[in-house]
């Protein structure tokens, strides 16, 4: 194969292994360029849903995870004796705890966990904080969210029946309250009464770095061809044939 003064010197194994590379490299920059797409739809999605007025949660929602990021109100009353607090949640360098108390939905009795804020460990782990928590009815206000997904580097069993629980896990509550728990937990404002420090973090889509990715990738692919071809393209000498 050649083109005027050059030619192709074919090699079937550096071949093979530049459509591998070249493709594996491709598809990981189509890959997290898909990814910057999905984040900036979802950040789209929650700057809307911010700007919705709250909706009310007044009964079992068999959908409820749809509704995920909007504000919601309610009406029911805390149970704090299957209140738990959440370790390992750092607040301005310091160690602390999110509080977790189920909320009984006065229309049918189900029951949602409310993320009430932020409160530190204290000098001695031994010694839990203390939370008030009110009896009477009353009403929330906030906005749904996901549960957190399990550590990573968690090891061992969690320990159900504990109060300080190091990460939350839908099922094992369920098991342990024998309550009828949504799958979402509200995030009680700042303005509610009950609650601690309660500064939620904003929605970071990370669009630029999964961009940044995606060009690494793309530019690896390039270099793997473009070394590929420099290294089998030849130029022909004057007395070749």
């Amino acid at each position: 194969m050649s083109i005027k003064h050059f030619y192709f010197r074919f090699s079937l194994l550096g071949t093979v292994l530049t459509i591998i590379a070249v493709t594996a490299f491709a598809s990981l920059g189509i890959w997290q360029t898909n990814r910057a797409l999905e984040k900036q739809q979802l950040q789209l999605k929650i700057e809307s849903r911010a700007k919705q007025a709250p909706f009310e949660l007044s009964r079992d929602m068999p959908e409820i995870k749809q509704n995920i990021f909007l504000k919601v109100t309610a009406f029911g009353r805390y149970n704090k004796n299957h209140e738990i607090l959440i370790d390992n949640v750092v607040h301005s360098g310091k160690a602390g705890y999110h509080v977790l108390t189920p909320f009984i939905l006065e229309d049918d009795h189900s029951v949602i966990m409310i993320n009430r804020g932020w409160v530190p460990v204290g000098r001695d782990r031994n010694n839990l904080p203390i939370i008030e928590t009110p009896e009477e009815k009353i009403t929330i206000h906030g906005i749904i969210a996901p549960h957190k997904s399990k550590p990573p580097l968690i090891l061992g069993e969690l320990d159900s029946e504990a109060r300080v629980w190091l990460y939350y896990d839908l099922d094992k509550y369920t098991e342990r309250t024998k309550y009828n728990v949504l799958p979402v937990v509200i995030l009680l404002n700042k303005d509610d009464d009950f609650g601690y420090i309660r500064e939620w973090p904003k929605y970071d889509s990370k669009m630029s770095m999964h961009i940044g990715y995606a060009v690494q990738w793309f530019v690896f692919a390039a270099i793997v061809l473009i070394t590929y071809l420099g290294l089998n393209i030849k130029k022909r000498k004057d007395d070749d044939n």
